[in-house]
């Protein structure tokens, strides 16, 4: 059985949806969203520290559109990993979240990533 949802419409709509599904995800009642539009997040949009553990994990959610067929880069991946390192305090976790079409090469890129760390 195929099931899809529908791409939220705004940016602000899909980091929500991040946070309450990670919330859930890690049974975590106090993840929160980090910052506010404009200021420096390091990379990281949503945060949390998974039930059971001790160290935060991040989010970084990367809402793409249809109508412009965006897609997430190598270079993106990149300059976000990049600002997820300067996070404090050290993330154990970093996770990155996009309504982006599905891409070989980029799901490639990000195991190669998540190896390298």
């Amino acid at each position: 059985m195929k099931k899809t949802m529908r791409k939220p419409e705004h940016w602000q709509d899909f980091e929500d949806l991040c946070k309450k599904l990670w919330g859930e995800i890690w049974n975590c009642p106090s993840i929160k969203k980090n910052g506010r539009a404009g200021q420096c997040q390091h990379g990281v949009d949503v945060y949390g520290v998974p039930k059971g553990e001790i160290d935060y994990c991040g989010i970084q959610c990367k809402g793409k559109d249809d109508y412009t067929n965006a897609q997430l880069t190598e270079n993106e991946i990149d300059r976000e990993i990049q600002k997820a390192l300067t996070f404090e305090p050290k993330l154990k976790r970093f996770i990155f979240a996009t309504t982006a079409n599905k891409d070989e090469k980029i799901e490639t890129y990000i195991r190669i990533k998540d190896l390298e760390s």
